[in-house]
């Protein structure tokens, strides 16, 4: 079986929003391909990443931006001449833009199975009205193009329910990408090691051993919403409070500006890309997770694999990793925010949400996704 994995761009190298796929289809040995805007690719670490997986990667001049005109022309031409070209037997859609020209695309070459995996709806309950008027009425049309659609939380699964696809099609659900759990481990917390990086990390970023350290891992963007952080930790108003942000983006010089505004600019620390995310969970005591909007956020689950409490936003996605947790917060609201980060201090607070983010967490896991998405390429090949 060929198998053509369509995204809109690609990462430096080969990541974790790909990795259960490439695992799943290659212990099935279906011939993978992935198509994507590469212009952000290291060209010599994706070669090299192909080769270790076994696949082969396809270029298109996409653009995520949904009006971008390219897409519907170039980006469109290119990705029709090579489905017809390589006369694939399935086609994987991900993202707004991979899964509008992949299933456009597919349905134009007669591929006979196209799968759609969402990886969060851009509509949802309590999204702005003109996500319902764009983005609805588009993916309830694709749907028609569409044998099975794989949702990766409850709340999408029900939505996508409602669709009309294909005749014959299926919706499925699948516990998102997969976190590789064997890189985060909780209870080197308790270990001098551990101690080691806390303690160097620490003294690397100029932060006392006794602060309490909160910090947040994302693209620096309206979504991700880490200005309402740096709101509460004003709030919160203690001087022995640290906000770090690991991540790179637009927004970064408003975010410094903001918190030097709010008078917490020397306890606001923005990290840049980091490449030692476990470490640097080890060395914080509290994820805090803003975003407005998430399908099933990995980032999140990295931080209750490494034993770290978690504050989160009320939405789709971290409802469903944190269950019912008291430190699920409105994203627009700062002193709910602040009252929270207060209240974790505690530590019998603390370890009641640590025990339970290891529980759910689990459940999450690489081969958990790596597993599901076999099962439901092997009902491809079975057909």
């Amino acid at each position: 079986m060929k198998l053509l994995y369509v995204t809109s761009q690609s990462g430096r190298r080969i990541n974790g929003f790909m990795r259960s796929a490439i695992i799943a289809a290659r212990q099935l040995n279906i011939d993978f391909t992935i198509v994507s805007n590469m212009d952000h690719a290291d060209k010599q670490l994706y070669e090299e990443d192909c080769r270790t997986y076994g696949i082969k990667a396809e270029h298109i001049d996409c653009d995520r931006n949904p009006l971008a005109k390219k897409n519907y022309t170039l980006a469109k031409k290119q990705l029709l001449d090579l489905m017809k070209r390589e006369k694939y037997d399935v086609v994987h859609c991900n993202t707004p833009i991979g899964g509008v020209l992949g299933r456009i695309c597919a349905n134009k070459a007669k591929i006979p199975y196209v799968i759609y995996e969402a990886h969060g709806f851009h509509f949802w309950t309590g999204a702005p009205i003109k996500n319902w008027i764009c983005y609805y009425p588009i993916e309830r049309y694709m749907a028609h193009f569409t044998d099975m659609l794989i949702t990766i939380n409850d709340a999408d699964y029900v939505q996508a329910k409602k669709f009309r696809l294909k005749k014959n099609g299926r919706v499925e659900k699948v516990p998102g990408v997969g976190v590789d759990l064997s890189k985060f481990d909780k209870e080197q917390r308790k270990t001098e090691k551990g101690e080691g990086i806390r303690l160097s990390l620490r003294k690397t970023w100029n932060i006392d051993p006794s602060a309490f350290v909160f910090v947040s891992v994302g693209e620096l963007n309206d979504n991700k919403n880490q200005e309402v952080a740096i709101r509460a930790l004003a709030k919160a108003n203690d001087s022995n409070f640290y906000y770090l942000i690991c991540g790179e983006g637009e927004n970064r010089k408003y975010l410094v500006e903001l918190a030097e505004q709010l008078g917490v600019g020397k306890q606001v620390k923005l990290l840049g890309f980091q490449s030692n995310i476990p470490e640097v969970l080890l060395a914080c005591d509290c994820f805090v997770f803003t975003s407005f909007r998430e399908g099933l956020p990995g980032a999140l689950m990295e931080a209750m694999a490494s034993g770290l409490p978690c504050i989160a936003s009320k939405i789709r996605g971290c409802t469903d990793l944190l269950g019912d947790s008291d430190y699920l917060f409105d994203p627009k609201n700062a002193d709910e925010l602040a009252d929270k980060m207060r209240s974790i201090v505690d530590k019998g607070e603390r370890l009641r949400e640590v025990t339970r983010n290891s529980n759910n967490v689990v459940n999450f896991d690489l081969d958990h996704a790596i597993q599901s998405l076999k099962k439901l390429y092997e009902s491809v090949e079975d057909r």
